[in-house]
């Protein structure tokens, strides 16, 4: 880098000319559009009466002679069947269409119905040979057993209740102790000094 390469600055050179600017042509003019009638675009086709009209020749199925035999039979079994099944039912053997629909009905009741799990005893062999002075005799002993019953509970809930009655004031009288040992009642306005 001990010698730069030197510049030279000629402000005596020619300059390049300019290149004229040519005048851009004009655009063409757009072709005129065509008026086109709004009463020609909406006009109604015209029907033809004598226009002929093309239809499809429909597809027929022509059954051959053992199809025709075959479906003869089905026909007779099936009246055979149903004449059968209209003597069984005046007879009373089959349930009719309508007593079907009944039974499904009823059915379809006792399905919706919620189940109930009754136990139901049957007394049809049982003697009565309880009398007057008896059922007195079971409904005061059922009474004095549901009595003493009530009672013992009773006594059981007054002896807790007295036990913690005592606790409670053998706790106030330990409480009055230490309050007075203090020198503090309750209610003064020093009294919860020395919990902070």
């Amino acid at each position: 880098m001990d010698k730069m390469p030197e510049v030279v600055i000629d402000s005596d050179t020619e300059e390049e000319p300019e290149p004229e600017i040519e005048p851009e042509p004009e655009p063409e003019p757009l072709p005129e559009k065509v008026q086109i009638d709004v009463d020609d675009v909406f006009k109604k086709a015209e029907i033809l009466d004598n226009a002929p009209t093309i239809k499809k020749p429909k597809r027929t199925r022509t059954m051959t002679p053992e199809a025709l035999e075959k479906l003869a039979i089905a026909r007779a079994k099936g009246l055979e069947t149903r004449k059968r099944n209209k003597e069984l039912r005046l007879k009373g053997e089959i349930p009719t269409p309508t007593q079907k629909k009944d039974e499904k009905k009823k059915q379809e009741m006792e399905a919706k119905r919620p189940i109930v799990k009754n136990i139901v005893n049957k007394t049809e062999n049982i003697t009565n040979n309880i009398t007057h002075d008896d059922i007195i005799k079971i409904s005061k002993k059922a009474s004095q057993d549901a009595l003493e019953e009530y009672e013992v509970k009773r006594k059981i809930r007054k002896e807790a209740k007295k036990v913690k009655f005592e606790q409670d004031n053998q706790k106030a009288i330990v409480k009055n102790k230490i309050n007075s040992a203090l020198g503090m009642k309750y209610g003064d306005s020093n009294f919860f000094d020395h919990c902070f």
